[in-house]
């Protein structure tokens, strides 16, 4: 999961609470094992058996409404958590880039938008929630490709072309949660992993830039939490946002194991290393 937001002030791609709660509702009724991502890593490592029907629940990024209404649903189901989070979001240094993005495409009142992206002309329509939605998917996946160093001034450019002025600090709706909220969830049972310093794709940066994005981020969960989790999520998560280069850099470093947006189940018999550090997982609908 992302974002979990009253209706009121859904963001494009928003559940409710009350959907995640008949979700959890169901699975709960329906003999589904409820189990860590911990639990999961260890048993496919030691070769060990799951629970029938088991699943694990992870979310990405680290926003505020993520920890106040989230975070809460799962405690009430006693369900565990895993929180990816970006650790310059929770220092409060950065507002990702892709959450500016979404950020332009809600508030725009232009029904279209033409800018150039990395020398290339682009145009969307931005015409009812749902051309919204596929404009912001079609400028984040046009902004994947750019050059990292390009995205800023891209994004600037976008929100120009939008009528919009880039606040410096993110809005309410993309405020990040702090490291004092993170260690009030983890004192609850949440536990929480690290998803890069500034979720840029590593495939995308030099050797030092991606080894600056794995290592810092764990070094900043270790400073900050009492039993942060040593596996780590891919910023984007496709198969062409890492490679060997990033799973060698994790396995030198000792972490557990890594996961991906690669849209599988969790296969059990297949207990290879290259699997724990391709995790997939599916996004709740």
């Amino acid at each position: 999961l992302h974002r979990v937001t009253p209706e009121e002030h859904a963001q494009s791609d928003a559940i409710t609470p009350e959907y995640l709660h008949r979700c959890l509702d169901y699975l709960s009724k329906h003999d589904y094992k409820f189990i860590s991502l911990e639990d999961l890593i260890t048993a496919l490592a030691n070769e060990e058996s799951l629970p029938p029907r088991a699943v694990v629940f992870t979310m990405d990024d680290g926003f505020m409404d993520q920890a106040e209404i989230s975070a809460p649903i799962f405690l009430k189901f006693d369900c565990p958590l895993t929180f990816f989070v970006i650790t310059g979001m929770l220092d409060q240094s950065l507002w990702p880039w892709d959450a500016q993005i979404s950020w332009i495409t809600n508030n725009t009142r232009q029904a279209l938008l033409k800018t150039e992206i990395d020398g290339h002309p682009v145009e969307v329509s931005l015409r009812g929630d749902n051309g919204r939605r596929r404009a912001k998917h079609m400028l984040q996946d046009i902004l994947r490709e750019a050059p990292a160093t390009q995205i800023p001034k891209a994004v600037r450019s976008l929100a120009h072309a939008a009528g919009l002025e880039l606040p410096e600090q993110p809005p309410a709706p993309y405020r990040a949660m702090d490291w004092n909220t993170a260690r009030a969830l983890e004192h609850s049972g949440v536990r929480f992993a690290p998803h890069s310093v500034s979720h840029q794709i590593l495939s995308r940066l030099d050797e030092a830039e991606m080894q600056q994005e794995i290592i810092v981020s764990w070094a900043s969960m270790q400073r900050e939490l009492e039993n942060p989790l040593k596996v780590f999520c891919y910023p984007t998560g496709r198969r062409m946002d890492y490679g060997q280069r990033e799973i060698d850099l994790l396995q030198r470093e000792g972490f557990l194991g890594a996961v991906s947006t690669i849209p599988e189940l969790v296969s059990h018999g297949n207990h290879t290393s290259k699997q724990l550090f391709n995790l997939p997982r599916l996004a709740l609908p």
